[in-house]
């Protein structure tokens, strides 16, 4: 019996897509992966598969666009809890009772 030595088929544009939305599970792993993973991905496969070409853009400004989001909403965060921190410090420093807002109720 003979074997074919036949090539395995590409996964079809469809797959293509949805690797490069994948791609930033790479993030687990490595910092900043989220972003490397489609880049690497759209880099190496944008001249052989038309779905990557077309999509990787918008997968990669997707990405860097909720990475910039993420790191001003953390700061923003980290503002204003500076600034409801100051204000309890001057409360209590005058024997005032302050509860701040979004103050959650866990421990009692």
């Amino acid at each position: 019996m003979e074997t074919q030595n036949t090539p395995t088929p590409a996964p079809p544009a469809q797959n293509w897509r949805l690797f490069l939305e994948l791609a930033p599970l790479v993030g687990i792993l490595l910092p900043l992966g989220n972003i490397l993973g489609p880049l690497i991905l759209w880099m190496v496969k944008k001249d052989s598969e038309p779905a990557v070409k077309t999509h990787g853009p918008d997968a990669m400004n997707f990405h860097i666009s909720w990475s910039i989001w993420t790191l001003v909403s953390c700061g923003l965060g980290g503002i204003v809890y500076l600034v409801f921190w100051i204000i309890r410090v001057i409360k209590f420093a005058s024997n005032e009772d302050y509860k701040a807002p979004l103050t959650l109720n866990l421990i009692k």
